[in-house]
């Protein structure tokens, strides 16, 4: 056997693309089982819109386009299961073969045969973040577009956010209204520096409008220190001017980029403007760490399936541990999920929200694992 300081490379090599055949069946049948659940669902969602004039109608190839461009997105949030279910499967087959108690009795410990395992699927989690979050993020624009064209979409009265500042679309009598502005209030339904571009009912350009200051009433823009251009150049200056809109100021708010929308390498820049235009970056943040501690999740369900299925030499399958195996697993994903809320709702701080449920998997998993491989001295 071929040894490099006394670490036998053949086995810890057959034991890696061993778990990884698990891991990779498991991801293929939920890969397969989600893509049904969206097809299932886009099918009836497709048929709720039957007879509406205004939306296209879409075929079956349409909803299988649709569901495939939701697989990579699938994919990135399904790993940590993959990787839970396919190593219980994995280190049971270990236990009935007692591949662990050879291996124990030859002295190769159990973090000897771990760590070529938890460095392969760290690099998996690298390779969720740096290549399918990028690829899911384009994915899921195409999927909104379809979705528009054959669903939908609710015409719903905010403002959208991006790097250049708030923008809103609204009509003035027989005016088309695009308003942009660099800072917005909520609480006090105020605009600052604003700028409004005027067009006629035929989309032509008649005017420019600047603003130091404008506040929202009941169906009425008030704006203060105005000046207005318009399309000869000519500049006219008003301490005071109103818009006549079709605007509810009681649900005034803002709409940003969802954080599943951002690719993670625009992320801090995203992070760092919605923070100086006075956004709640709380939500965006909280997924932020959440999606880096993505490779830790994923060591950290291999850590702890392993901790339970090895525990025991007994050959025979113990549906009991296999269950409580689960269990742990879905429970760390599910209450790490509930103390993302958290973070969301800013009921606790971002950073431990984001990093919290994973570290605790994490060092959980370790402290089990080297329970197990701690040498038992046994008085006589």
């Amino acid at each position: 056997m071929i040894k490099f300081n006394n670490h036998p490379i053949i086995l810890y090599k057959y034991f890696t693309k061993d778990i990884f055949k698990f891991f990779l069946v498991t991801l293929l049948f939920l890969i397969i089982l989600i893509f049904f659940i969206d097809l299932i669902e886009f099918f009836r969602r497709s048929s709720n819109k039957i007879g509406v004039n205004h939306l296209l109608q879409a075929s079956f190839l349409d909803l299988i386009v649709m569901a495939l461009l939701k697989i990579f997105g699938n994919i990135q949030k399904i790993l940590p299961f993959a990787a839970l279910i396919g190593s219980i499967a994995c280190f049971n087959q270990w236990r009935k073969k007692s591949y662990y108690v050879i291996s124990k009795s030859s002295g190769i410990s159990l973090w000897k045969i771990l760590s070529p395992i938890l460095i392969s699927f760290f690099l998996v989690g690298i390779f969720s973040i740096i290549i399918l979050n990028p690829f899911s993020t384009l994915l899921h624009k195409k999927l909104e577009n379809l979705e528009t064209l054959f669903f939908g979409k609710a015409n719903l009265q905010v403002f959208s956010f991006d790097t250049k500042g708030f923008w809103i679309k609204q009509r003035s009598g027989q005016k088309n209204l695009i308003i942009n502005a660099d800072k917005i209030d909520e609480k006090t339904k105020s605009l600052f520096y604003i700028k409004i571009y005027e067009y006629n009912k035929d989309k032509i350009f008649q005017k420019k409008v600047m603003a130091e200051k404008g506040l929202f009433t009941s169906k009425k823009l008030l704006l203060y220190d105005v000046k207005s251009i318009d399309k000869n150049s000519k500049v006219s200056n008003f301490e005071k001017l109103a818009y006549l809109i079709n605007f509810d100021s009681s649900r005034f708010n803002v709409a940003t980029k969802k954080p599943e929308k951002i690719f993670i390498l625009d992320y801090p820049y995203y992070l760092i403007k919605m923070k100086t235009y006075g956004l709640n970056i709380s939500k965006h943040l909280v997924y932020f760490f959440k999606l880096i501690c993505q490779p830790f999740l994923i060591i950290s369900m291999i850590l702890l399936s392993a901790s339970l299925m090895l525990r025991s030499s007994e050959r025979k399958l113990e549906v009991g541990i296999v269950s409580l195996s689960l269990v742990v697993g879905f429970s760390l994903y599910f209450i790490g999920d509930f103390i993302f809320a958290l973070g969301f709702s800013e009921k606790i701080p971002p950073l431990l929200a984001g990093f919290g449920p994973t570290l605790i998997g994490l060092f959980s998993g370790c402290y089990l694992i080297s329970d197990i491989d701690e040498t038992k001295i046994v008085k006589k």
